[in-house]
């Protein structure tokens, strides 16, 4: 349920069941940003022209959401958040993506399960969709929040169990940019862990530094510590 397209559907409400993308302008060449499950099931992907969205599904609704509006949502929610912890950082490549440190609440809820319960449902009474994800690293928490269309959350009992579910991400649910994703799809690489098993040099030199650190990050291989936006006192 990403954000900016939550914003979009907040604003088209008839919107709900027919298929739906953010574009960065409504226009023919417009680019596709952000698509609903009912687009994905005509095919349609993140990157590609809005025209193409089209032929691939004529009843395709598309709409723009500025930069504002997803900043103030973004605001919006990390205020929502400090409720359940003192450290949320945002994402600064993919807006409506939160880490937030759920360590050291134990005497205030029974469980973690409990804890990502309240913080859904706290969410949803704010008017968002979410899943929440609670595991041991950045990328394979991202990786399993924004791979479970269901809306239930997940709690990893250990490293190994997420590392494992990441590796059944599909990359077409990652925010991978667009002509990685393709050229992967190309090559029969369709999820996180056939992208694991590329050889890390290869990757650099066929694809380039991006994807090398992309690589990187979904292998655990570097360890990036939670950078939390200022709360207010």
């Amino acid at each position: 349920p990403a954000l900016p397209l939550q914003i979009l559907l907040r604003v088209h409400p008839d919107w709900h069941n027919e298929p739906a993308a953010v574009v960065d302008r409504d226009k023919p060449q417009g680019v596709i940003q952000w698509v609903n499950e009912r687009a994905r099931a005509s095919r349609i992907l993140p990157g590609m022209r809005y025209a193409a969205g089209l032929a691939l599904a004529h009843e395709l609704r598309a709409g723009v959401v500025t930069d504002v509006m997803i900043a103030d949502e973004v605001r919006r929610v990390t205020r929502r958040l400090a409720r359940y912890s003192p450290q949320i950082e945002p994402s600064d490549r993919e807006p409506g993506v939160f880490w937030v440190n759920a360590s050291g609440l134990n005497r205030l809820y029974p469980s973690l399960e409990k804890w990502a319960d309240c913080v859904q449902g706290d969410l949803w009474q704010a008017g968002f969709r979410s899943v929440v994800a609670v595991g041991f690293s950045k990328y394979g928490t991202y990786a399993a929040s924004v791979s479970r269309g269901s809306g239930r959350n997940i709690v990893f009992q250990d490293q190994d169990q997420e590392q494992a579910n990441l590796k059944s991400v599909p990359i077409d649910r990652l925010g991978i940019e667009r002509k990685l994703r393709d050229a992967l799809l190309k090559l029969g690489v369709r999820t996180s862990g056939g992208f694991l098993d590329l050889p890390a040099e290869s990757v650099r030199k066929r694809f380039g530094v991006a994807a090398h650190e992309l690589h990187r990050r979904a292998g655990n291989k570097e360890w990036t510590p939670l950078k939390p936006a200022p709360l207010p006192e």
